[in-house]
């Protein structure tokens, strides 16, 4: 090829790009261009990766977005997990010293199965549970309580509640102690405290603002609550309907136990066909026959004689059994709910028997254990005057653990009473002082350390009988005025102490209205008071939508 063609090639492939400079340039260029690409794309994964990691460690994704609308309310994820932490606390503070039967505290929640088996009722939203973790339990409790919180106060809202004076300076109190606990625990602050109790992102705002909202919902409901009215002819009816359920029975029953003997069986291996002989203790039917006859003879000693001359049920048993035999068990005043949940099936028919008369008396047969002897004094159908009341208990400690009580115990409780007493009366000396006084010093609490009682530690709609005999005796005397206080001693085979006694006063109803307005928890017998709010509420809840942003929720987790 001559030079002047070899010149106009070299021009043509220049022109054209493809000569080896061109190439070379245009490689050059090609590859600059992929690494600015993939250093741009390693760059904006990095920033993104930087970014979820910035926001992972700060509360914007747990306070700055809506994880859960409720109806128009909109909650950030820190307030849906005040929530959870909530029905989570509650569960383990109603449960406390046996949570451990339902899930592990010390592994993560949404790792256990929920065991429905253990629950009276699971969140309509789980179905029949099959499948849900214990986590998804409290998510599920959580909305709900969200549901119902949001569509009553939205209501109270619009009805024109506002917070009152007493559940401003409750909630007011509760900040207090969390900024005491922070305190105590060495937390930062009271901000700090807050969203290890109840999540990240959760504050004192959070937890003042949720408690607000609730209790302006409560005073709302409560109103509803007691809204509703009913004629006498309907509390009547209601009744009737659940005369089992509501009437107070009174009986005794003693269970003449069969002698255990010694006996001895043979038992054959089914692999080997090998023979043993095996010795037990068990019940015979000559034992259970026995048991039979001195249960026959109990009958005959109660039965027998002059009414001037008549055994007691009581003296009957020691008559035939010897002084060892025991007292029986006294069932004087019982409703029909708790003899026929908690008694041997075949003594509850007996007694529940529409055909039962003051004075019948019957043996049972309980299989393979003995007989019960049955004595029957009457059912009542609870038209009577009920009062209510508040008392403080202080317990005798035995503290040499001997299982009695000296002198030196009993006056050290009587004198911890008297002190308490003497506090009350130098105070304001109210009703609201007096229960201030039961939170700080009375032993009669639950295990978590809720006062018995109703809400506040009352006992109302108390009928006669159904109080130890001290306090008993006190609350029902015909000269009780409303105001009126007492020290008391009381002692029974569960504890020995003093209580400090407040008469609120009688109950504005009788027991059978109230019976029927309130039902029994537990029961068919709901009461009419609670069908006609649980109905009101339904309606009311049924209306407002709950909406979950999953989003924010799996990013920002509630453990």
């Amino acid at each position: 090829m001559s030079a002047s063609q070899d010149k106009k090639r070299r021009q043509s492939e220049r022109a054209e790009g493809v000569d080896k400079r061109s190439l070379a340039e245009r490689e050059a260029q090609q590859k600059s261009r992929k690494e600015r690409r993939t250093w741009t794309i390693v760059v904006s994964i990095v920033v993104v990766l930087a970014l979820i990691i910035i926001l992972l460690n700060t509360n914007l994704l747990y306070t700055g977005t809506t994880a859960v609308t409720v109806g128009d309310t909109e909650y950030t994820n820190a307030e849906y997990q005040y929530y959870y932490y909530s029905a989570l606390l509650s569960f383990e503070s109603n449960y406390q010293g046996y949570v451990s039967m339902f899930f592990d505290v010390n592994r993560d929640l949404g790792d256990q199965e929920l065991d429905t088996s253990l629950l009276s009722s699971v969140p309509e939203s789980l179905g029949d549970g099959t499948g849900a973790t214990w986590e998804d339990y409290f998510a599920a409790l959580a909305l709900e309580n969200m549901r119902e919180v949001t569509a009553l106060y939205s209501a109270a809202v619009a009805a024109g509640y506002t917070l009152s004076d007493d559940d401003a300076a409750t909630i007011e109190e509760t900040i207090t102690s969390l900024e005491t606990a922070a305190d105590t625990y060495g937390w930062r602050d009271g901000d700090a405290y807050a969203s290890v109790i109840y999540g990240k992102g959760v504050d004192l705002d959070t937890v003042r603002e949720q408690m607000e909202r609730s209790s302006i919902a409560s005073a709302y409901a409560q109103d509803m609550f007691d809204s509703f009215e009913y004629t006498p002819e309907q509390l009547a009816d209601y009744y009737d309907q659940y005369a089992d359920v509501f009437d107070t029975l009174s009986f005794e029953y003693y269970l003449v136990s069969a002698e255990q003997v010694e006996t001895t069986e043979t038992v054959t291996d089914e692999e080997t066909g090998e023979e043993t002989e095996q010795t037990t203790e068990a019940v015979t039917d000559e034992t259970m026959a026995a048991a039979e006859q001195q249960a026959e003879d109990i009958l005959t000693a109660y039965e027998s004689g002059t009414e001037a001359a008549a055994l007691s049920f009581a003296e009957a048993i020691a008559e035939v059994m010897g002084d060892e035999a025991g007292e029986p068990y006294d069932y004087t005043l019982t409703q029909g709910y708790y003899v026929s949940t908690y008694l041997n099936d075949n003594i509850a028919d007996w007694v529940l028997d529409s055909a039962r008369e003051p004075g019948d008396t019957t043996i049972i047969e309980n299989e393979g254990s003995g007989y019960y002897v049955v004595a029957f004094y009457g059912r009542s159908d609870n038209d009577v005057d009920t009062v209510s009341f508040r008392h403080i208990l202080i317990n005798a400690t035995d503290e040499d653990e001997d299982g009695e009580y000296s002198d030196e115990e009993l006056a050290a409780a009587e004198s911890e009473i008297q002190d308490i007493y003497t506090e009350w009366q130098e105070g304001d000396a109210t009703e609201d002082s007096f229960y201030e006084l039961q939170q700080q010093y009375s032993d009669d609490v639950s295990s978590s350390g809720v006062l018995y009682g109703d809400e506040t530690g009352a006992y109302t709609h108390i009928i006669e009988g159904s109080m130890v005999d001290t306090v008993d005796e006190w609350i029902f005397d015909s000269a009780r005025q409303p105001g009126d206080t007492a020290i008391v001693h009381a002692e029974t085979d569960s504890y020995n102490g003093y209580h400090l006694l407040y008469f609120i006063g009688v109950d504005d109803e009788p027991y059978c209205d109230y019976l029927a307005e309130v039902g029994v928890s537990g029961t068919d017998a709901e009461g009419l008071r609670n069908i006609d709010y649980n109905n009101w509420l339904d309606e009311l809840v049924s209306g407002v939508t709950v909406s979950v942003n999953s989003f924010v929720n799996w990013f920002a987790k509630t453990r």
